[in-house]
């Protein structure tokens, strides 16, 4: 692993000590937390930019049955936080014992006991504590008296489909969800992406001579069933996919349907089965729907390839 990569607080690095620190989830690492980011390094003469953030989440410890799915994996949000300008990412398990800490516990011993920051850059909505009770406010008092500046980096607001949104997590995964790829590239400044591994599907796909790789889903968010363009990744080559999200309602009734992604690619050739591959969606084509018959399906499959084609040119 990359010696950036620092998992809990038992062993820091003396190079995270003074940092600029910020912490949060980061999921996504959308344009929100780039511009946390960027402020942090814009206050750096010298210093660390230090980036703290959960694995598991403090949501999926405080209501397992109700966490919300992720938008990037864990490995992924560090490698994009090193992407965005962090010199260190630090993984810390969200636990009941540090969920319950009051903000002055937790700043003492997360905050000034862990990295003794010069600075620390958050979000107006910013809270951290037993049941959210510390603010940015209750932070920068506690940096005047510590000794660590607090600075308030403004969020972001972008012009959406449906009007000007503030930029969150929370916002890209109901973007993502009701199939908004292209809303949701615009919050994330790249564009949404599945990661998973090969795995074989029920074969409708080769039966229709348009044989697709389905991915293995894990717990990020998957978007809303229907048909979209992509840019496939597999064992080191990028290929354009039109992909397809949904329960094959064509084949299986809505109670028999399981909800699965699969990705006709282009150009690719060969046995891809538990090949590594991530899968980028970039505009949404159509929804999904049950045809009358599997050859209706496989002329509608082939206008969806030709659209993809024709947009990858």
């Amino acid at each position: 692993m990359d010696n950036r990569c620092i998992n809990g607080l038992d062993s820091l690095p003396a190079a995270v000590r003074g940092c600029v620190l910020t912490i949060g989830n980061f999921d996504g690492v959308h344009v929100g937390h780039r511009r946390i980011i960027d402020v942090a390094a814009s206050l750096a003469s010298g210093q660390a930019v230090v980036a703290m953030t959960f694995d598991p989440p403090p949501d999926l410890v405080l209501r397992p049955a109700d966490a919300p799915l992720r938008v990037v994996p864990q490995a992924v949000k560090r490698s994009l936080l090193f992407d965005a300008g962090c010199d260190f990412v630090v993984t810390v398990p969200a636990s009941l014992e540090m969920l319950s800490m009051t903000p002055d516990e937790f700043a003492q011993r997360i905050i000034i006991d862990a990295f003794a920051p010069r600075h620390v850059v958050e979000g107006p909505n910013f809270f951290f504590g037993r049941k959210r009770s510390g603010s940015i406010a209750t932070l920068a008092e506690i940096g005047t008296r510590a000794g660590f500046e607090v600075h308030v980096a403004e969020p972001v607001h972008l012009e959406l489909f449906d009007g000007r949104r503030l930029v969150s997590s929370t916002l890209i995964r109901d973007l993502v969800a009701e199939g908004r790829v292209a809303d949701a590239a615009l919050c994330l400044s790249r564009p949404f992406t599945l990661y998973g591994s090969v795995v074989r599907g029920r074969g409708m796909g080769r039966v229709l001579e348009y044989p697709t790789a389905n991915l293995q889903l894990g717990d990020q968010v998957i978007p809303a069933d229907g048909v979209y363009a992509g840019v496939a990744d597999v064992r080191g080559e990028s290929c354009a996919a039109a992909i397809s999200v949904g329960t094959a309602p064509t084949f299986c009734s809505e109670a028999q349907g399981r909800r699965t992604v699969e990705a006709f690619l282009l150009k690719a050739s060969g046995d891809l089965y538990d090949a590594s591959m991530t899968l980028a969606f970039t505009r949404r084509l159509r929804e999904q729907r049950r045809y009358d018959s599997p050859e209706a399906l496989k002329a509608q499959m082939a206008r969806d390839v030709e659209q993809v084609r024709q947009l990858c040119r």
